[in-house]
């Protein structure tokens, strides 16, 4: 019978998992952010943003999520788009300015928002390794 207790690397695969699910959550719930995050360096097409999310983030976007929210932003007039020249059938997206701008104001409050929610949940580990220490109970 093997020991109840697991060795490290176990729980190292158990930690790197939960990130991953965390980090697919989190992109995939906003979508739109990401993309455009994507957006910031250079134009891309929709197989490129893709591509570009899985490459940093290792979580896969289908092309059934991605372009109506391209398609969207466009309509909002946030992102322009063009064919590429090496390629007619290919659509570049990039930013408009005032699309740019838009962008990076939502993505500070993103960041903003996470960085609250991590102080929080930091708070509150605290507060309750100091109440296990005193002895406290709930």
């Amino acid at each position: 019978m093997g020991s109840p207790v697991g060795n490290g690397s176990d729980l190292e695969q158990s930690e790197e998992d939960g990130r991953n699910i965390f980090t697919d959550k989190i992109v995939k719930t906003n979508r739109e952010l990401f993309i455009m995050s994507s957006l910031m360096d250079a134009k891309m097409c929709g197989y490129d943003i893709i591509r570009a999310i899985f490459l940093k983030y290792n979580v896969f976007l289908n092309q059934g999520s991605v372009y109506p929210i391209l398609y969207t932003l466009e309509e909002e007039g946030i992102l322009k788009s063009e064919y590429s020249k090496e390629d007619l059938r290919t659509k570049k997206y990039g930013f408009t300015a005032r699309g740019r701008e838009i962008s990076q104001k939502k993505t500070e409050a993103f960041i903003e928002a996470l960085d609250h929610i991590n102080a929080l949940i930091l708070r509150e580990e605290n507060q309750e390794g100091s109440q296990m220490r005193s002895g406290e109970n709930f």
